[in-house]
């Protein structure tokens, strides 16, 4: 064996033979069975409840365009849209009778896409594949983790990957060898903190980039509030903090410890990636029938709650690098009949990442108000 048609591995050293079967070590451990394509009979129409922006409409355009030649990076920024930016890209695709999926870094946001997307495209088979969600793998748009990915080998014609800056895609390269095997035509790549890697692409000319750097309701990013003082001077600030909302707030730590440290203090309730209620919390957040909710970095993308405020403590650990906490500030300011609100950074002293974050924020509302000029 040549590649890994699952991982793309070429590394020889990773393969082995069983029984007369060459397997590769490197996603041996990823077992289940593999996507067959399921194609639509008639039209696709999807249906929408509101209308899209014209901002939203131009960029939508372009994207299918775009999708048709080659690899696309859809730059755009926190609480822009960016799953509105590719319903035409999928029906278009579907009405081609070509294959299309999306795959995002982690379970709770294919649960979220899930939903809407069921509703947006009510006539197709919409299928959900993520931990907890195997039984059925086939249907007519595919949104999957990028873990389950290695269920669809040379599989989408089109690719839409979410956010790919984020967590644990960003770092193994297994997975990003999943995404690459499983897509044999083009890739489109959504996120509002483009890496290094995928703006060096741009730049040579392998990737098509298009921008949308305006939220629907037009006002611009909440700019964070940066407070500096030791771990106790963060506590007494956080609590005068909680004190004065009179709305939802989502309290960031850095560690699952301090997490369990503050929910015992503050008396409320902490989320992190094992927990066990995590859905369930979330859901409790989402209905408003929670108040302050204390989580890590499980949070800082994919999930969209309306009116809420922002803190996160300690923001000058490694934990918070400059992408999640630009990503963790977009929390804020998303609806229409909110969208403003507060995000709040605490630390003991500012560091490169949160003048990295602030920088790009005010880049991005000075954007806004050149458009508008």
């Amino acid at each position: 064996m040549d590649q890994c048609p699952r991982c793309g591995e070429t590394d020889q050293r990773y393969f082995i033979v069983n029984q007369t079967r060459s397997l590769c070590r490197k996603c041996l451990t990823y077992q289940g069975d593999l996507g067959e394509a399921v194609f639509a009979e008639d039209l696709v129409e999807p249906v929408l409840s509101y209308a899209l922006t014209e901002n939203q409409l131009v960029c939508s355009k372009a994207v299918e365009e775009a999708s048709r030649c080659g690899d696309v990076l859809v730059y755009a920024i926190c609480g822009a849209g960016k799953t509105e930016l590719v319903i035409e890209t999928i029906r278009s695709v579907l009405d081609r009778k070509l294959t299309v999926g999306i795959a995002v870094a982690r379970r709770q946001v294919v649960l979220q896409l899930y939903e809407r997307l069921s509703v947006i495209f009510s006539e197709l088979s919409v299928t959900a594949v993520c931990e907890g969600y195997t039984s059925e793998i086939n249907g007519h748009l595919i949104i999957c983790t990028t873990h389950q990915l290695f269920r669809y080998p040379k599989f989408f014609d089109v690719l839409i990957l979410d956010e790919p800056d984020a967590f644990p895609f960003s770092e193994d390269k297994t997975l990003q060898g999943f995404a690459n095997m499983a897509c044999k035509g083009n890739i489109i790549y959504l996120t509002a903190t483009p890496s290094l890697e995928l703006r060096n692409k741009v730049k040579k000319g392998e990737l098509r980039e298009i921008n949308l750097f305006v939220r629907p309701h037009g006002y611009p990013l909440s700019v964070p509030k940066v407070k500096t003082g030791l771990h106790y001077v963060q506590m007494i600030v956080l609590q005068r903090w909680l004190a004065k909302r009179k709305k939802q707030a989502l309290i960031f730590v850095p560690s699952i410890q301090l997490g369990n440290q503050l929910s015992t203090l503050l008396k409320l309730v902490f989320v992190h990636a094992g927990h066990e209620h995590l859905d369930e919390h979330i859901r409790s957040f989402k209905n408003e029938k929670i108040q302050f909710l204390i989580c890590t970095t499980v949070l800082e993308r994919g999930v969209t709650f309306s009116g809420i405020d922002v803190c996160v403590m300690h923001a000058d650990h490694r934990v918070f690098t400059h992408a999640s906490l630009i990503q963790i500030a977009g929390r804020v300011g998303r609806s229409f009949s909110d969208p403003e609100g507060e995000v709040l950074f605490l630390c003991s002293q500012s560091s490169r990442n949160i003048e990295a974050c602030l920088r790009d924020i005010r880049q991005a509302n000075a954007s806004l108000v050149s458009r508008h000029s």
